[in-house]
């Protein structure tokens, strides 16, 4: 069994203490992933980013994940962390099953040889396996069936996460971020920990009422302006005013073709229901009378474009219809093409997901100019593209870390790339999809984000918290795999929602007391 014991550095002063507790042993890891129904690119074991054990801990330590918020909580009061293993990838298609199980029998394993006191889960919630549409349930009703219905088990999931009932019922606790774009993912583990402890010391009694309605968000959705502001303003004055112990709203991920997909609204009393049956029928109720505001189109990739040569500062453009960050493919080349279409020859970074390209440049070598044909291979909006240009470099497993703040402090790493120049655009190929939500990818390949004059990033809502200070940040309205146009889509198994589909507000609702 892996295990650590946690850091026993000081608290920054803004940071509440807690409770140092003697002894403790928390069981954490998992796997977290990001699925989208409709990619047909399944996401395989070189995905995945794997850790273990005390290295797990060192590279985590002072991350804005849920990770690394695990790692922080136990740090602050003296608590051993067991890492078994934590697999975590960038969004894409539903995960392969022989992954998951992989994991799962880790997990599991170490749940066997038990010594410790609870269980404490960074996952994502959104995740699909190639048979399994709820894989953290999955997960979890496994090490409930180890460890019984004593050991606390708690987790953080991501805001667009697809929570069922299936999901809650092995869980005593579950947060949720409260931000999007997110900024609080830290804090979330945190929520999770604190309530793991509490249920320990017997001072927290989790008493549970969730609602359920199908309908999803669509574009006018973040917490930084529009209706969630006020909807989030009202569970927060719950937790406030002590009516509940906790709230969180999940706004599912718009991609996931699985029963009973869309809006959860979690609401915690301490022992008592009652307070939070009210809370969470007021929440979901007034998500369901902003329906038709939650809904917004993105501004046009001609205007935004057409701005361009008239600004002074750069423009950091997140390709909504491709966005690795939700689940796509991360090949589109719509944006490209425009660009070299209207002849908008200016400093430019464009990534892009093409195995194959990565390994034409690699044999011809840097410093080679050649003919090169990418993109399109998965997105079927805009054609490949094949052009003359200069290979200017190439690399592999070249590390990254997030400036943040969405995931400041996550390290990972660019595993194969190509830079190939067209005139004054630079086309970065990778061999795996990438979001690019944070400066440091263009950074650790030499190109400083502050020369160029157009970036395009593979994000819709995050890269607009850490490009903030880089330029003007934008999500464009371009077709694709994640656009909101989702009547693309065959829908086989989360219908009727709305808005596709016209249902009266019929709330499902599940409750549950801790035993």
């Amino acid at each position: 069994m892996k295990s650590t014991r946690s850091c026993h550095g000081t608290t920054p002063p803004e940071r509440p203490r807690l409770v140092a507790y003697a002894k403790r042993r928390i069981l954490t890891g998992g796997i977290a992933q990001e699925s989208h129904s409709f990619n047909p690119i399944v996401t395989r074991r070189e995905r995945f980013t794997i850790v273990e054990g005390p290295a797990a801990v060192e590279l985590n330590r002072g991350a804005n994940s849920t990770f690394g918020g695990v790692i922080d909580a136990a740090c602050e009061v003296g608590v051993d962390l067991i890492v078994p293993t934590l697999f975590r990838a960038q969004s894409g298609g539903p995960v392969q099953d022989r992954v998951f199980e992989e994991v799962s029998e880790i997990m599991v394993d170490a749940a066997k040889r038990g010594n410790f006191d609870a269980i404490v889960l960074p996952l994502h919630g959104g995740m699909l396996t190639e048979s399994l549409a709820d894989p953290e349930g999955v997960l979890v009703e496994r090490l409930r069936a180890i460890v019984g219905g004593d050991v606390p088990i708690t987790a953080a999931f991501d805001l667009h996460a697809h929570v069922k009932e299936g999901t809650l019922e092995p869980l005593d606790f579950l947060s949720g971020y409260l931000t999007n774009p997110h900024e609080d993912q830290s804090a979330t583990a945190k929520r999770a920990f604190q309530a793991a402890m509490r249920i320990l010391d017997g001072t927290f009694n989790p008493a549970l009422a969730a609602t359920f309605l199908p309908m999803l968000t669509l574009g006018n959705d973040t917490t930084l302006l529009g209706p969630l502001v006020e909807i989030h303003a009202h569970a927060r004055d719950a937790v406030n005013q002590g009516r509940v112990h906790d709230v969180s709203i999940f706004n599912c991920q718009q991609f996931l073709d699985v029963e009973g997909m869309g809006q959860t609204v979690l609401a915690y009393g301490n022992g008592e229901i009652d307070e939070a049956r009210e809370v969470a029928g007021e929440i979901m109720q007034m998500i369901w009378n902003y329906r038709d505001n939650l809904i917004a189109k993105y501004p046009d990739l001609d205007d935004e474009l057409r701005k361009v040569r008239e600004s002074e500062r750069s423009i950091i453009i997140g390709d909504q219809g491709d966005r690795v960050a939700a689940g796509g493919p991360g090949d589109s080349t719509y944006i490209l093409n425009y660009l070299l279409a209207n002849n908008i020859d200016v400093e430019t970074y464009f990534p892009i997901y093409d195995p194959n390209a990565v390994e034409t440049c690699n044999r011809a070598g840097a410093g080679k100019m050649i003919s090169l044909r990418f993109g399109a291979n998965y997105s079927i909006v805009s054609p490949s593209v094949t052009v003359d240009g200069t290979i200017i470099k190439i690399g592999e497993n070249v590390p990254v870390v997030y400036d943040g703040p969405s995931d400041g402090g996550t390290k990972t790493y660019i595993e194969k790339y190509a830079l190939f120049q067209i005139g004054k655009i630079k086309v970065l190929l990778t061999n795996q999809p990438y979001a690019y939500i944070d400066p440091d990818y263009f950074r650790a390949i030499g190109l400083e984000p502050e020369n160029a004059k157009i970036i395009v990033t593979r994000s819709g809502y995050h890269f607009q918290l850490n490009f903030a200070k880089v330029g003007r940040v934008v999500t464009a309205d371009t077709p694709g795999m994640t656009s909101y146009n989702i009547d693309q889509f065959g829908w086989r198994h989360a219908r009727p929602f709305y808005p596709l589909d016209k249902i009266e507000f019929e709330p499902r609702r599940y409750e549950k007391l801790r035993r």
